[in-house]
């Protein structure tokens, strides 16, 4: 029999202020797992994984599932099988969270014949209520997988999650920016690129380009840092642009270039005026592959980017304010000129049936919308000159 072990314990300062300990344990099926425990402290979260390790259950062989079968115990056959399959990194990392944080800790003790409809409703009524509709909505599709298992290992007659009530919606605003925001969007992030840090030093920021890039594509921020001067096409009126690359994490949690989108296809975009205008002169100026690097040249890391964006814009009305809100303004502004499905396609959104996933994923050209994008090259009064 393999006996368990794990390697070196990693730790790492998040965001927060709180602590991350990670290492990789050697299960007693011989398969190697990664697990991370968060702590306020280092030494918390190294104190969390070590007792997750000594007490983690031991894996099931397949066809040990019964109706005394642990939920915990069902959670790690279920997941084994799940993170095998070709749902994204940043799926399987924010999946793999809520199974540890919110429904192993709360379910895992429970055994598969114990799992009523009524148990299960009311735990994920009390995840939303408590964790919020995105922690409950994962909570649902990990434990209607994991009773589709139990169904399929002959553990339960029936699934009983199929009887849960829907987790419902929050009603949330869409946020967009008027074309009075935007003049005065640009000019501030303009006069910041262009001003001095507190060293006395220009600043490195670059932010006012990439923003010009959202409002004349609607694209997403890891779609753009991803972006490649091989994919701009300078030769032809419009200029266009492929979009088949986004930033996106690893299994491990650090930021890599993926060679495709968040919905998995590609598509090739026409350019506003004032776009093209703006590429042209990077272009020129560049050292790098990359249309938008880091000032080492590297990938930008969207995280970085937002952090730079709120810096910039604190103490001004637009404080608070997000990035992401450019893709919706981009998007009004399609749908109201042009309809729905013209907006669908500039964005990226998917539009396939469910049945049409597994074929290659095409390359879709992008009618002109380039004439009502070029709205969005205004700017305030005292702006002028910064172009």
């Amino acid at each position: 029999m393999v006996s368990e072990t794990w390697g070196t314990v990693t730790t790492r300062m998040l965001t927060q202020g709180r602590w991350a300990a990670r290492a990789r344990y050697r299960d007693v099926d011989g398969r190697t797992r990664q697990i991370e425990r968060i702590g306020r402290t280092k030494q918390k979260a190294e104190a969390l994984l070590r007792e997750a390790m000594r007490d983690r259950i031991k894996p099931l062989g397949d066809g040990e599932l019964n109706p005394e079968t642990r939920l915990a115990d069902l959670a790690i056959v279920w997941w084994d099988e799940f993170s095998h399959t070709s749902r994204s990194n940043g799926t399987l990392r924010r999946y793999e969270a809520v199974l540890d944080k919110y429904v192993v800790p709360n379910l895992g003790g429970w055994m598969i014949r114990e799992a009523s409809v009524s148990k299960l409703d009311r735990f994920i009524k009390q995840t939303a209520r408590l964790n919020g509709y995105s922690n409950a909505s994962i909570a649902v599709v990990l434990l209607t997988g994991m009773f589709a298992m139990a169904v399929r290992h002959d553990a339960i007659e029936s699934n009983p999650m199929k009887s849960v009530a829907p987790v419902e919606e929050p009603d949330h605003q869409v946020a967009t920016f008027s074309l009075e925001d935007v003049a005065e969007l640009r000019e501030i992030l303009a006069r910041w690129d262009a001003g001095l840090d507190a060293s006395g030093r220009r600043r490195g920021t670059d932010l006012a380009d990439p923003v010009d890039f959202f409002l004349g594509t609607g694209c997403r921020p890891g779609e753009v840092f991803a972006l490649m001067w091989e994919d701009v096409d300078f030769t032809i009126q419009p200029f266009t642009v492929d979009i088949h690359r986004t930033m996106a994490k690893n299994r491990e949690g650090r930021w890599t270039v993926q060679n495709k989108t968040k919905t998995g296809g590609g598509r090739r975009l026409f350019l506003p005026t004032f776009v093209g205008k703006m590429l042209l002169r990077r272009r020129v100026e560049s050292f790098s592959e990359l249309v938008f690097p880091s000032s080492t040249l590297t990938p930008r890391i969207p995280d970085n980017f937002r952090l730079q964006w709120h810096i910039a814009l604190k103490g001004t009305r637009f404080e608070g304010r997000v990035p992401k809100e450019f893709r919706s303004t981009v998007a009004t502004a399609l749908r109201d000129a042009v309809g729905l499905e013209r907006a669908q396609h500039q964005l990226g959104h998917s539009t396939y049936a469910t049945t049409e996933q597994s074929y290659l994923p095409r390359v879709v050209q992008v009618p002109d919308s380039t004439a009502i994008l070029e709205r969005f090259n205004v700017r305030g009064d005292s702006g002028a000159g910064l172009s």
